[in-house]
């Protein structure tokens, strides 16, 4: 038994959940299935470069996904922000803007035509208190955006960083490095190559912190890690 304001409430691990199980079935429902794809999402685009082939190709991870209560409430963050942005600039922006390239696929969360028609493409980021006084993913952002930019032309980038656990906004703004933005559309088309011809890149954060997240770990652990392989399915 736990008090919350002074009420009394009583939690129980084997007590039926309806509200949680539906939202957990519907999220699971919209998950899309593993699958080979054509295209590096540009959200993935300044990752390792075999994990984006092992991507590309369809391989399995190495656990199944479980759905984080961290990633429903940014989810929920993000539609909120964005319904907030038409709201207070209307007319003036666009929201859910699909891109897609030969090599790139993905979705920028909001597009401002501000002064002098200076478009701009704003990518939301809700994050925890650690990552939030880290900034330890500013250049992942904003190679996500430059990629965006150079897709629809946008002279501007903004990261709209939210700190999910104390609410606190704060806007990133740069102007965008098209040098920078074409050598990770060239990244992207390499890699779609190598996984259409059945192979996986070198493993360019081997030992890194993303590394050890990477889905793929156990898959990639025992390969060779500084050339290009021939993939075999299990």
């Amino acid at each position: 038994m736990s008090e919350f304001f002074g009420v009394k409430i009583q939690k129980s691990q084997s007590k039926p959940q309806p509200l949680v199980d539906a939202i957990r079935t519907t999220v699971a429902a919209k998950r899309k299935p593993i699958a080979a794809r054509d295209r590096v999402y540009a959200s993935e685009i300044s990752g390792c470069d075999r994990r984006i082939t092992f991507a590309l190709i369809g391989c399995k991870p190495d656990a199944p996904r479980v759905d984080s209560p961290a990633a429903l409430i940014g989810d929920a963050i993000h539609t909120h922000l964005e319904t907030l942005l038409e709201e207070a600039f209307p007319g003036g922006v666009e929201t859910e803007v699909r891109v897609l390239d030969d090599a790139v696929s993905g979705r920028i969360d909001a597009l401002l035509v501000g002064e002098d028609d200076v478009l701009t493409v704003i990518d939301i980021k809700t994050v925890g208190a650690k990552e939030w006084a880290a900034r330890s993913k500013i250049e992942e952002y904003v190679d996500q955006i430059s990629v965006y930019a150079a897709l629809v032309d946008a002279q501007m980038g903004l990261i709209f960083l939210i700190n999910r656990d104390t609410g606190e906004m704060e806007e990133l703004l740069f102007p965008i490095d098209y040098a920078r933005a074409e050598a990770l559309l060239n990244k992207a088309r390499r890699l779609q190559s190598l996984a259409r011809n059945g192979r996986i890149a070198e493993a360019t954060a081997w030992g890194t912190e993303e590394c050890r997240w990477c889905p793929f770990r156990k898959r990639c652990e025992p390969l060779d890690k500084e050339n290009t392989l021939s993939y075999y399915a299990e």
